[in-house]
């Protein structure tokens, strides 16, 4: 790995997942206040291609869970990085690696200075099912999101298009409803219907999102 004060190459292409406690298009994406005035979510990734200089990363599932008691520029917040348990050791340690924020990477850097309590890494079974407007995900024990497109009360499914050209997490994505979410470990305890959800795909790399 890189030595303290130097950064590690790295990137990589992924099918990503996204959920959180804020209403559909979530306002954060648009330099607003959260919905709820707090921030419980999570992202889960299920990387196609990427390296973390030597380390492939191709096929790795995993996934970062948070938790803030207020808005998240705001801090103290706590958080998680689960891998799944078919990944290889050097393959955790280089995720470990780059959810320290030390190589760069829109959130992967940014999210770390706001997290006062970070628990140890996981190692869980991950399931991952990318369908578009009905993806899923299943972490363990811990967290589980069915997603199904948002629809108006007479029914007509919509699909609003996100674009976020200066997006840290994304660029572009389809939103769609978390018909269910939730996840349970230490104090990052939440369950939600009818939220923010999105599944996309995503670049990133040491300069951050890239697509």
């Amino acid at each position: 790995m890189a030595k303290k004060g130097a950064q590690t190459e790295w990137e990589f292409e992924a099918e990503y997942i996204t959920v959180c406690n804020c209403d559909w298009g979530c306002p954060c994406n648009f330099n607003a206040r959260p919905t709820q005035g707090n921030c419980e979510g999570l992202g889960v990734w299920r990387i196609t291609k990427g390296h973390f200089g030597k380390t492939k990363l191709d096929g790795v599932k995993f996934g970062w869970l948070f938790w803030w008691p207020g808005l998240i520029e705001k801090g103290n917040g706590v958080s998680r990085l689960y891998v799944d348990s078919a990944a290889k050791k050097e393959q955790v340690a280089a995720l470990e690696e780059i959810a320290t924020g030390n190589h760069g990477g829109g959130i992967f850097a940014i999210f770390p200075m706001v997290v006062s309590k970070k628990y140890p890494t996981k190692i869980s079974k991950i399931e991952f099912n990318f369908d578009g407007l009905r993806s899923s995900y299943k972490i363990a024990d811990v967290s589980e999101a069915e997603m199904e497109p948002i629809k108006y009360p007479d029914g007509t499914v919509i699909e609003p298009l996100l674009e976020l050209p200066h997006g840290i997490e994304f660029k572009r994505a389809v939103n769609a409803s978390a018909k269910r979410w939730w996840m349970k470990d230490e104090e990052m305890l939440a369950y939600h219907t009818d939220k923010y959800a999105v599944a996309c795909t995503v670049k990133f790399n040491n300069s951050g999102c890239a697509a």
